[in-house]
């Protein structure tokens, strides 16, 4: 475990920081709008076994133990950052913002467009405004250029939901966690997000990548996800916060 958690340093990371990426740029669905966009973002729960003493701080929103654990992935579905270690009832953007801060965890920041500011790369979809294809009930007319936005941006965003698909179901002690020391139960979900990127590094016709390789075949992943609890994405200022929301704007 150990021996595949140093692997991990070399596995789980960025394959591409600059240009477009093959995915985008080969698929008119985002090209133009997205071509910018490099992976996906959100947080996951995951099992966890800890001791009656702190029991509060990890029992989460679905009254379970768990950790909640911080990912960022490509559209090759693999995972390009984890960040483990936080109580299940932590916030996403709590967890977010410690990422950040910790330069020991090489947060992936973009490198390809110096114009943003690191704080405003990354784009969330508009809130108050209906999101999963779920809420649309086939009902394909949408309510303003918000509504589409909200749409487009759900398509390539479930990638990151796939990608959470496969890791739980090629590794299912994540979904029941055995009574390791919480050290241990870290490295066991770094160690299976290892796995999970060699596979598809070696494998790539692997047959549980290829069952969710499309998105129209699994367009709403349940995966521990509220919708109404969402992309809370730090605002780290007014300013930043002023031109994201402009790009955003543009863009839809």
């Amino acid at each position: 475990m150990r021996a595949l958690c140093r692997l991990a340093r070399h596995v789980i990371k960025p394959s591409q920081t600059t240009w477009v990426m093959p995915y985008i740029e080969g698929n008119p669905r985002y090209y133009l709008w997205f071509e910018k966009c490099h992976g996906a973002m959100d947080g996951v729960m995951i099992d966890a076994a800890v001791l009656s003493s702190v029991t509060n701080a990890y029992v989460n929103r679905y009254q379970r133990l768990a950790q909640n654990v911080l990912c960022v992935c490509d559209f090759n579905m693999k995972f390009t950052f984890v960040y483990v270690g936080w109580e299940g009832t932590a916030h996403d953007a709590r967890v977010f913002i410690d990422a950040l801060r910790r330069p020991e965890n090489n947060f992936p920041w973009l490198q390809d467009d110096s114009a943003f500011p690191c704080t405003e790369g990354y784009m969330p979809p508009y809130p108050r405004v209906r999101y999963h294809r779920s809420e649309r009930h086939g009902n394909r007319t949408f309510q303003g250029y918000k509504d589409l936005f909200n749409y487009r941006h759900s398509s390539i965003r479930n990638v990151i939901e796939r990608t959470f698909g496969i890791l739980k179901r090629n590794f299912r002690l994540l979904k029941n966690m055995l009574e390791y020391r919480p050290t241990r139960q870290r490295y066991i979900i770094i160690t299976c997000c290892a796995i999970h990127n060699f596979i598809q590094t070696v494998t790539p016709n692997d047959q549980t990548f290829l069952t969710f390789n499309n998105p129209d075949d699994h367009p709403e992943m349940s995966m521990d996800q509220d919708s109404n609890e969402q992309f809370h994405v730090p605002d780290m200022s007014t300013a930043s916060a002023q031109s994201m929301a402009a790009s955003r704007d543009a863009v839809a």
